[in-house]
């Protein structure tokens, strides 16, 4: 994937499985065509730690069926960070949706006149 540095967005792909990490890898590459960078694919809980330290990633794609990968620990730390990202979880055995988790700063000014339920 190819752009400017500044315009990139980054993306991080957890998954300890080889051909699902690489298949995703595949499919957003070619959806964000320039747009996005995948900077990272960790395969385990402390490299997706130190990768999103590292690379504060603005999207993390998580392997949901992952065994190596602890989901309510990696939400914990999720919630925990203060960095804007998006978590997307996805699932090679259930062809189900796609869990989107978003963290936004939100100003004061903006918290006041924010509405989770838009009319």
């Amino acid at each position: 994937m190819t752009s400017s540095p500044t315009s990139l967005r980054r993306v991080l792909i957890v998954s300890a499985n080889p051909l699902f990490r690489e298949g995703l890898r595949r499919v957003y590459a070619e959806k964000w065509q320039g747009r996005a960078e995948i900077v990272a694919t960790p395969t385990s809980m402390e490299d997706a730690r130190a990768a999103i330290l590292y690379y504060r990633p603005d999207l993390v794609i998580v392997d949901y069926d992952d065994k190596t990968i602890n989901r309510a620990e990696f939400m914990e730390h999720f919630v925990s960070e203060e960095a804007p990202m998006q978590v997307m979880l996805v699932s090679l055995a259930e062809s189900g949706e796609v869990l989107l988790y978003n963290r936004k700063r939100l100003t004061p000014a903006q918290a006041e006149h924010w509405n989770p339920w838009p009319e």
